[in-house]
């Protein structure tokens, strides 16, 4: 024993030592099991050992199957079997998700295990291993090879893309860990930032979500095979399966089954199941449900259903919900148009065809994470989009005419909606030939066969959808985020009128604004049926 005083770390690190926990490093289960005192569901099992077998687990989930509970015991396991563990958590904005859900699970592990955590210091969103110095933040711990920590880390809603992934780069730790929760729905500069430290070392991450819309950093995780995918369905949970609220607080019997009857319906006749549909499993036939106004349902038969409400498959399925015919781009439309760029730009270069001139669409950010986005469209060739941050009209004005001034341009279309009402003008006055300020929420100039459209902008979007589906010399540069952006969108029929899905709607499936998508929509306004160009002799100086 030391005839010197132990300072503040080095008792934490005693202590910690004689709450020794590494026996179950490759054991998740049988440490929540043997420690916790607590017993799991058979899916989530498995994403807990996926957790310990792979690098990146993603656990695509109905809602109430335990991803958030199961999430915050990997943390702990994590910590308390590993030396120099440092877990990351984080959870789409707001700061309420991260809060409620991930930590709030979190501390009722804490609250139950008492003398477990007892040498732990523990603040709002943070347990180490060892308190801070004096002279130190909870942000500085991250420098401390000997602590071992589960920190809560906020994404912020603001800055430059690059602040938002420098927060999540840089970390390292013999052992670490990152865990998403509401992953679908977090900054793909969060995701690029995290990826960055995964190079060396013992790490793993864990991203979780309900499936709604195969957009985003972690969609593309699953679809390119960068992770292990646990899927959670309400079908596996044992509430379901036995009628009994085995686990409390968790999904029902009853709720499924209500479900079922509200949003699905039992194939009939000749019909054949397709990707919409599912195989009612034997332990519901015969299961009956009331509605929230007290109706009782009839027992369910056993067969295929149809699911009419595409909610009912990532609610309770926990899968993506199939296409519906209403999607207004076709991804094999959009497939063929990459296609094409590749084997152009093989040949001749990223350079547009010889003798061809370009319509220019610049779309204006809104908000401090926007961007702004000028797009040139050569015909059918569209090179790589030119974007760049920043809200103050004056500084995107002088860049969207420096790029303009670079190019052989036919017109300039801005959205003059909102912030960037007055751009075109600005433009105009920097010596900018044929710009057009576009209101998309105007009265549409032409209609098609199945319909009028309602406003420009579901014209401006049937265009490029009918360039893409009609048009062989369609060319799309490789832009993750366009072809998000192309194939989020539905569109429907109301009162003989289409219309095109909202842009609010989209900003709430992609996490962001389709600033890509408008740039390029905004290339196929015709000008000559649309709008005189800005008049500079009539233009007010206060104009500028």
């Amino acid at each position: 024993m030391s005839i010197f005083p132990l300072n503040a770390i080095e008792q934490a690190l005693q202590k910690r030592a004689e709450s020794d926990f590494s026996a179950y490093k490759n054991d998740p289960v049988g440490f929540g099991q043997d420690k916790l005192g607590e017993s799991y569901t058979d899916e989530v099992k498995v994403l807990m050992e996926s957790v310990r077998d792979y690098p990146v687990t993603i656990a695509v989930s109905a809602t109430g199957t335990g991803k958030t509970h199961a999430a915050a015991r990997v943390s702990i396991w994590f910590y308390k079997t590993y030396h120099q563990a440092k877990v990351f958590t984080a959870a789409a904005p707001p700061i309420d998700n991260l809060e409620t859900l991930l930590w709030g699970e979190i501390g009722n592990v804490v609250r139950k295990n008492k003398k477990m955590f007892a040498s732990d210091y523990i603040t709002r969103l943070n347990i180490s291993s060892t308190p801070p110095l004096s002279s130190q933040t909870l942000d500085d711990m991250e420098d401390e090879e000997e602590v071992s920590f589960i920190k809560g880390v906020t994404i912020p809603t603001s800055g430059t893309t690059h602040e938002r992934e420098s927060k999540f780069s840089g970390k390292h730790a013999p052992n670490m860990m990152f865990i998403f929760d509401e992953g679908d729905a977090i900054p793909d500069e969060v995701y690029k930032g995290s990826d960055g430290c995964m190079s060396g070392g013992h790490v793993r991450m864990l991203i979780m979500f309900n499936p709604k819309s195969q957009v985003g950093a972690a969609y593309r995780k699953i679809r390119d095979g960068q992770a292990n995918v646990v899927y959670l369905s309400a079908f596996g949970h044992p509430n379901v399966i036995t009628g009994k609220d085995v686990i409390p607080g968790a999904v029902t019997r009853d709720t499924t089954v209500r479900r079922i009857n509200e949003w699905c319906r039992l194939l009939v006749g000749d019909e054949r199941p397709d990707s919409e549909c599912f195989e009612l499993p034997e332990f519901l036939v015969g299961s009956v449900a009331k509605s929230h106004a007290g109706k009782e349902y009839p027992p369910l038969e056993a067969g295929y259903y149809k699911i009419m409400e595409p909610s009912f498959s990532y609610m309770v399925l926990g899968r993506y919900p199939a296409k519906g015919s209403n999607q207004l781009i076709s991804m094999a439309w959009i497939s063929a148009a990459r296609s094409r760029w590749d084997v152009y730009v093989a040949r001749n270069g990223e350079v547009p065809p010889v003798g061809t001139k370009a319509k220019m669409g610049q779309d204006v950010a809104e908000f401090g994470n926007d961007e702004n986005v000028s797009c040139f469209r050569y015909g059918g060739f569209v090179p790589r989009f030119i974007t760049w941050d920043g809200v103050d009209l004056r500084i995107t004005g002088d860049r969207a005419a420096v790029e303009m001034k670079r190019r052989n341009i036919i017109d300039c279309s801005v959205d003059g909606t909102g912030v960037g009402a007055g751009l075109a003008a600005y433009m105009a006055l920097r010596n900018c030939q044929n710009v057009y300020s576009v209101k998309v929420a105007s009265k549409p100039t032409k209609e098609t066969e199945i319909g009028e459209f309602k406003i420009l902008r579901d014209q401006m979007w049937w265009a490029v959808r009918e360039w893409l589906r009609t048009d062989p010399g369609a060319m799309l540069p490789p832009d993750e985020w366009l072809i998000e952006e192309l194939a989020t969108p539905t569109y429907d029929i109301v009162n003989g009128k289409i219309e095109v899905m909202k842009k609010e709607v989209m900003k709430e499936l992609l996490k962001r604004s389709p600033n890509r998508a408008d740039g390029l929509c905004l290339t196929f306004v015709e000008h000559d049926r649309l709008i005189d160009p800005i008049d500079l002799a009539n233009m007010p100086e206060k104009a500028a």
